[in-house]
């Protein structure tokens, strides 16, 4: 009986949305180098410079992670030409990088992807359980985050990423449809 009283708070916490109140000052990302998956050295602060930016955690054995960047390369898609991007952080060990190279190319993601098999961000972010998004202005301050995934999460999601276009300057655009001529 004692173990379910402490077991119901620790899982409001682990799957809580999380956000910044205005009066507070904003947690910036850290500036971190990163490997794309071609071994191409690159910044964070080259994706949110130009936009805001979604970052999602993930592995390649963590199967909510899998069903969620189905809808963030869909949403990715949607909002690039706001400014907007997804940029996915794989954490596999260096061992199994041939693997999720294999993954990542048939699932044919429009975002970028990035490897950091220390797990060093997800870390520095407090991060312990996947998937994670974290939300991030073009100054660099996080936004939002949520932690978990559930079908239909995607909905909220998309309403965030639309305020948060919104909030940084920027004008939400459709993408041309070149099927409708």
């Amino acid at each position: 009986m004692i173990r379910v009283i402490y077991l119901v708070p620790f899982l409001m916490f682990l799957f809580a949305e999380e956000s910044v109140s205005s009066d507070e000052k904003k947690p910036s990302i850290p500036n971190v180098k990163f490997k794309d998956l071609d071994n191409k050295k690159v910044m964070l602060e080259d994706f949110y410079s130009k936009g805001p930016i979604l970052i999602n955690f993930w592995t390649l054995s963590c199967e909510p992670c899998k069903k969620e960047m189905k809808h963030l390369s869909k949403i990715n898609e949607k909002y690039a030409e706001s400014g907007f991007q997804v940029v996915s952080i794989n954490m596999d060990s260096p061992r199994t990088i041939r693997k999720v190279k294999q993954f990542v190319n048939t699932q044919k993601y429009s975002f970028e992807m990035l490897s950091d098999p220390r797990m060093e961000l997800f870390r520095k972010l407090g991060g312990s359980v996947m998937p994670l998004v974290v939300l991030v202005n073009m100054d660099g301050t996080i936004e939002r985050r949520h932690v978990g995934y559930s079908p239909g999460d995607e909905v909220g999601l998309e309403k965030e990423i639309i305020e948060i276009i919104a909030s940084n300057g920027l004008s939400i655009l459709e993408p041309v449809n070149d099927d409708a001529k």
